[in-house]
């Protein structure tokens, strides 16, 4: 499952689907992906009547209900690299209205293997939107006129930003750009150990730049904001988490128990109670042994982003 970039406004957007077994699907939803602050994923609709049937579906990132978006799509089936039986056509966006998709059965099982199921790739344009929040993002390479007073210096590279935020958000900072009270510290070279990608990623927290976080950094920011004792930049980190569609709930579990993030935690609990299964394990814990309990756990957490199947293939 990845996200490619192709022009301003275009995406191209490969979603990976377990294999399929006979009429086994319907209600799967893969793992989301961002574009144009907007989480864009593929549901099953079944393959019932010879039809493998799906559907692209988003949503916006605050999950409203009062946005829309248009787009010119291409849709197909990718395999060994290449794309097969292409679908072209527009279609609007809104809450709850998705674009509905289908295949026939016998054509998609030979795309789709035992190991790693089917893949089916999106190229998409973004002809107009409506009430979709733009991204906020900063540029750190160059001085912004009565904004930046402070040149930070790491592994040679230079961030351009302002002294007072970053003290103000991290005592680490506070220690090192007011010394003894001294406020003529313009340039600050950080010794080595520290990385150019972390600190960035970590300031562009602290201001709330809207591709701050994502699935691959998310660890590594989290702890650098630990370790700089950056409390506001941690909170951030929290609710990003918690209101994310890009990383499953089990990693959300572990994510929250490794940093300690309360608030995290207890939605993650309040989202398993929810779960009829665990409402059985708790009801007669007595009749699970330890291994039993991690695996429906685990069934449980992964099971909260679509359900999991069987899938069907070539054997």
């Amino acid at each position: 499952m990845s996200l490619v970039p192709e022009t301003q406004n275009s995406y191209q957007l490969i979603f990976q689907l377990p294999a399929l077994q006979q009429d086994n699907g319907r209600g799967y939803v893969t793992m989301a992906q961002e574009a144009e602050n907007v989480y864009w994923r593929v549901g099953l609709l079944g393959s019932g009547k010879g039809c493998f049937g799906c559907h692209l579906m988003c949503n916006s990132e605050d999950r409203s209900n009062y946005w829309s978006i248009d787009i010119e799509y291409q849709a197909s089936l990718l395999f060994q690299n290449k794309e097969h039986y292409v679908q072209k056509g527009k279609h609007h966006h809104m809450a709850r209205k998705y674009l509905p998709l289908g295949w026939d059965l016998d054509i998609v099982k030979k795309f789709a293997t035992k190991d790693r199921g089917l893949f089916i790739q999106f190229k998409i344009t973004i002809l107009d939107k409506v009430g979709i929040r733009q991204k906020r993002i900063h540029d750190f390479s160059k001085p912004e006129p009565n904004l930046c007073n402070l040149t930070l210096i790491v592994e040679g590279e230079k961030i351009h930003c302002s002294k007072q935020i970053l003290a103000m958000n991290s005592e680490f900072f506070m220690e090192l750009l007011y010394p003894d009270g001294n406020l003529n510290v313009s340039e600050l070279k950080l010794p080595s150990g520290f990385e150019y990608s972390k600190i960035l990623g970590l300031i562009k927290v602290i201001y709330n730049d809207s591709d701050a976080l994502n699935p691959a950094n998310i660890d590594e920011i989290l702890e650098l904001a630990t370790n700089l004792k950056a409390d506001n930049a941690r909170n951030r980190c929290e609710k990003w988490i918690t209101k994310t569609q890009l990383i499953t709930a089990k990693r959300k579990v572990k994510i929250a128990e490794k940093y300690s993030l309360v608030d995290l935690q207890n939605e993650c609990v309040t989202m398993l109670k929810t779960s009829q299964q665990v409402q059985r394990l708790f009801e007669n814990p007595s009749r699970f042994t330890d291994s039993e309990i991690v695996d429906l756990m685990d069934k449980v957490t992964l099971s909260i982003v679509g359900r999991t199947y069987e899938g069907f293939a070539n054997k």
